[in-house]
């Protein structure tokens, strides 16, 4: 058979093909300015560029050399801070006098895990951009209450407030727009798209006198505001602009005049988006509901968590919905203390939290959350207990089961005996190749070993987060300690503790075990000791194994050497890294160590 010697010989589709395998970072640095043909070729890498998951040593050399020549080209910029763990405090300084010059096409910026100090610098390079309009952020990391206002009005002035778009997205820090933190007549009329997420109801009567003219707006509450039925009274500013309003609140449990008079305020919503919790069963009837619904209403999409607190027939809901829109409803027949209803089709909400009590009952609409990108199942004490809703979720690209501990479903030894039974017979996945993301939280599941289960049918999935407990336990199997070396490249571990005696063995399984690991965090918060040497257990082990980390991270007590100068600490330990290019900080206010090589 005759082969292919050079890579020039090859078509395009397949050099684009070839090319959809690799970092944005990487096609440029090898591809770029390479030849007419190959400049061509990657021209859309040129307009939008990704700094994701650079090392050090690649973004030095793209933000001193190939940036600038071709900045004028760029359309959107990628700045990660989570899988490059600087990159937030270097880019600035790098184009701190000179981004509008640089990039002045550039019409979207995305960030990706910043702190609000390297927040607030970034912004401030942001001056006279003509058409940039657009600011996304992305798991915007640990804002202090005390500082949530000063952030949230940051971003929507940015670049002389000629932004017209600020989304934060669902894994961010609320952003609360306290009162008592606010300038007099602080108003923010040029957004008029925003994302955000905030922590109670009165943020958002604040939130609405700060953006008169907005059109969209997506929020997420994410606290109960303890008020009695009698004063929940959505008292604020009427917004006469915005017709696209999506709210997700589940942890406050609503009632129907408290959603009536929110409505109220919002008198021109054409497309209406509601995911709550309530325990108010007129929040649940369709005829009710639609009588209070905006006249200009064009499409409703409707998700609600009933917790009754008396019971009730699913089908006398149901019935309350036939002359208004279709809807479903999910619950358990034996337990009936928590149902899931929601509009058909189940297109609005790119996210599904939802309990595994109803696991059953999502199995027989496995075609229902297609669009899903984010799912969250809490669970009792197994990972099998998520498998049916993992399963109607195939596009899902995050998938977080929170193991409560907590047996809803099994009152006695019996019938935990059975759950277990119908468990092993729907132990099984489909293929889930958008899977890239898994969280475990809480204790370690009773059947730890269907993790292979969940490795086998996520070919694509390359990081997990989980306790220390629970990873020390996976660990046992070696059909998944198998599996998680081929596979994963970024590792969060939690709770980490070092009661144990065996903890530098312990630390030198996990380093044998992830050995093509790019990029490392570990929450040492728990320790009552300095965490010098325990990340200095973490860095030798995986340098002798030779894994290409190229960021690790830790949170804990720093000693007051690495609190000083943390880069000449870990030089001073370790005198062979004098050599190589990296970048090390200790962010006090955080409490965390960054490493970034």
């Amino acid at each position: 058979m005759r082969t292919i010697a050079n890579l020039e010989s090859l078509p395009d589709e397949l050099l684009l093909e070839i090319c959809k395998y690799l970092l944005c970072v990487d096609v440029l640095l090898c591809f770029d300015n390479l030849n007419h043909r190959f400049t061509c070729l990657v021209h859309d890498y040129r307009r939008h560029v990704s700094l994701h998951k650079a090392s050090y040593a690649q973004s030095f050399k793209l933000c001193t050399e190939i940036l600038p020549q071709i900045g004028a080209q760029i359309q959107t910029l990628v700045i990660d801070n989570c899988y490059s763990a600087l990159q937030a405090i270097a880019f600035p300084k790098y184009f701190q006098h000179s981004m509008s010059t640089c990039f002045p096409d550039l019409k979207k910026i995305i960030l990706v895990s910043f702190r609000p100090d390297p927040l607030f610098v970034f912004l401030k390079t942001l001056n006279h951009l003509d058409k940039l309009q657009t600011i996304d952020m992305r798991s915007l990391f640990r804002v202090p209450t005390s500082q949530q206002t000063e952030v949230l009005l940051a971003l929507l002035q940015a670049n002389n407030s000629r932004l017209t778009s600020v989304l934060i997205d669902d894994q961010s820090s609320h952003l609360n727009p306290i009162k008592k933190y606010l300038p007099t007549h602080a108003i923010c009329s040029n957004i008029l798209h925003l994302k955000i997420e905030i922590l109670t109801i009165c943020d958002l009567a604040v939130l609405f006198t700060i953006i008169p003219n907005v059109h969209t707006l997506f929020v997420s509450i994410h606290k109960n505001d303890n008020l009695d039925r009698t004063n929940r009274k959505f008292k604020s500013e009427t917004l006469y602009h915005l017709t696209h309003f999506q709210l997700k609140s589940i942890e406050h449990s609503w009632y129907l005049n408290e959603l009536r008079s929110l409505l109220d305020k919002l008198p021109a919503i054409e497309y209406l988006s509601l995911n709550l919790r309530t325990s108010d069963v007129e929040l649940t009837n369709g005829q009710i509901l639609q009588n209070y619904l905006p006249n200009k209403i064009k499409q409703f999409h409707y998700a609600i968590h009933y917790l009754p607190e008396h019971t009730i027939k699913c089908s006398n809901i149901l019935e309350t919905w036939k002359s208004v829109y279709p809807i479903r409803c999910l619950y358990d027949i034996e337990q009936n203390d928590y149902m899931f209803l929601h509009t058909i089709p189940y297109l609005s909400f790119d996210y599904l939290e939802i309990s595994s009590s109803v696991a059953s009952a999502v199995s027989k609409y496995s075609n229902s959350f297609e669009n899903v990108l984010r799912v969250h199942v809490d669970c009792d004490f197994t990972l099998t207990e998520a498998f049916p809703i993992i399963s109607c979720c195939r596009k899902a690209k995050y998938s977080m089961i929170w193991l409560h501990g907590t047996n809803r479903q099994c009152n006695n030894h019996e019938q935990s005996i059975q759950g277990q039974t119908d468990q092993k017979q729907t132990a099984t996945l489909p293929t889930l190749p958008h899977l890239r993301r898994l969280t475990l939280v809480g204790l370690p599941p009773k059947d730890l070993h269907h993790m292979s289960t969940i490795l086998l049918a996520a070919p694509n999935l390359f990081r997990l987060d989980l306790n220390y407990n629970t990873l020390l336990l996976m660990l046992v199997d070696d059909k998944v300690c198998s599996i998680l070396r081929q596979r994963i490249t970024a590792l969060t571990i939690n709770h980490m503790q070092a009661s144990s005696r065996y903890v530098e063995e312990n630390i030198a399984r996990i380093a044998l075990t992830f050995l093509h690991l790019r990029h490392l965090y570990v929450d040492m918060r728990s320790l009552e000791m300095t965490i010098d040497m325990m990340v200095l257990y973490y860095f030798d082990e995986f340098v002798k194994q030779k894994a290409p980390l190229v960021s690790l991270c830790a949170d804990g007590k720093p000693s007051n050497e690495m609190k000083l100068d943390a880069k000449k600490w870990l030089l001073s330990h370790r005198q062979y890294l004098n050599e190589k290019q990296l970048s090390v900080y200790f962010n006090e206010k955080a409490g965390r160590l960054l490493i970034w090589m």
